[in-house]
């Protein structure tokens, strides 16, 4: 009953007829099935990839069903699905199009979700990989299999393992904030470029955009072990409220770091801090995005501008030197780009520019 009544929830939602009451429901309802949130999720990550074309969504259907096909070529059968012939206005489409395509896109995933149920454990490690991506300007939650939710930055992939029967592997580019489901039979581990942490319950961040200075794993509750790569690799414990930063180029590595090297000397620095608390509101400076919160800390205008790119779908230029190593502190929830600018000339006076999506700044 609870899984016909999630369908019928998802549908609402899809459609945009849920009232936010049905909408804490479905949330609830997700969260007590781990298996139907993981299959709701793929609907999730087709419509933040396909917001507002349909061409594109009917393209991404396709896909799906082909996908479908290839991996259960003796039970799956392609769904026919009739549509209304669609007018040519473009607003119509916007309105109904994506809607019904969804709906599509939700009979599949019922009868995806059927068959998984038929093959149990003859499920493949190739059908349990699956992927999770945003764009600048994008957010998104999702739960995976087991239960663990997994919160993703702007800008940011998460690509998922769950075929082995010892551990659970996933792989980050960008930024996550995992709540790890807790199963001491099974690890689980994140790969990232420049670390993996492993981990068997807790709440923590990662950090680890390719494109920034640093990679920083945040631990809030619990303990997790973060595995430094290299030649020798190098294993550190945090404890709550610890956070681990590490370099991501050589040249970029600082002279002093708080935690000495030891061993190989060629070895990548890292240091350990205390996460960042705001002592009025207790906002963690870390995990501030999770909660819409853009905050910079004594940063670089160079750097606060990339941070910028990604949460505003913006592009950034500098026509002066000097102006890209001015230092800000702030926090700042629901502003536009021009709002959070103008809030940053008042500490040091720059100019700037907004044509559409670029922005020049200037003194």
């Amino acid at each position: 009953m609870s899984q016909d009544r999630t369908w019928i929830l998802l549908g609402r939602k899809i459609s945009g007829e849920a009232t936010l009451d049905e909408l804490r429901e479905l949330e609830m309802l997700l969260k007590e099935d781990a298996q139907l949130s993981y299959q709701a999720s793929l609907i999730k990550e087709l419509e933040l990839s396909t917001p507002d074309n349909t061409g594109d969504t009917e393209n991404a259907l396709e896909k799906h069903m082909l996908r479908m096909q290839e991996l259960y070529p003796e039970d799956f059968q392609v769904p026919v699905v009739i549509f209304p012939e669609m007018p040519e206005n473009r607003s119509w489409k916007s309105k109904y199009g994506v809607p019904l395509l969804m709906a599509a896109v939700l009979l599949i995933v019922v009868v995806t979700g059927g068959l998984w149920s038929l093959r149990g454990n003859k499920q493949t490690a190739k059908e349990l990989v699956s992927e999770i991506s945003t764009r600048h300007g994008s957010r998104t939650m999702v739960t995976l299999p087991d239960g663990s939710v997994v919160f993703l930055n702007v800008s940011s992939k998460l690509t998922y393992d769950y075929g082995k029967d010892d551990s659970r592997q996933v792989v980050l580019e960008g930024e996550a904030f995992f709540d790890v489901h807790k199963d001491e039979q099974r690890p689980f581990i994140i790969h990232t470029r420049k670390m993996d942490i492993t981990v068997l319950g807790t709440t923590f961040n990662v950090r680890a955009y390719e494109d920034d200075k640093t990679v920083e794993t945040s631990l809030i509750q619990g303990k997790v072990e973060v595995t430094i790569k290299g030649e020798v690799p190098e294993k550190v414990i945090l404890s709550p409220n610890q956070k681990i930063i590490l370099f991501n180029e050589t040249h970029q590595q600082p002279k002093v770091i708080s935690v000495p090297v030891t061993g190989n000397p060629d070895k990548e620095p890292y240091r350990l801090e205390e996460v960042t608390v705001n002592p009025n509101d207790s906002l963690v400076a870390e995990t501030a995005w999770k909660e819409n919160c853009l905050v910079f800390n004594d940063e670089r205008f160079a750097d606060i501008a990339l941070k910028m790119e990604r949460w505003y779908d913006v592009r950034i230029t500098f026509e002066d030197k000097e102006v890209e190593e001015y230092r800000f502190t702030g926090t700042f929830i629901n502003e536009t780009v021009d709002q959070t600018l103008e809030a940053l000339r008042f500490t040091s006076p720059f100019r700037y520019n907004i044509d559409k999506k670029k922005i020049i700044i200037k003194r």
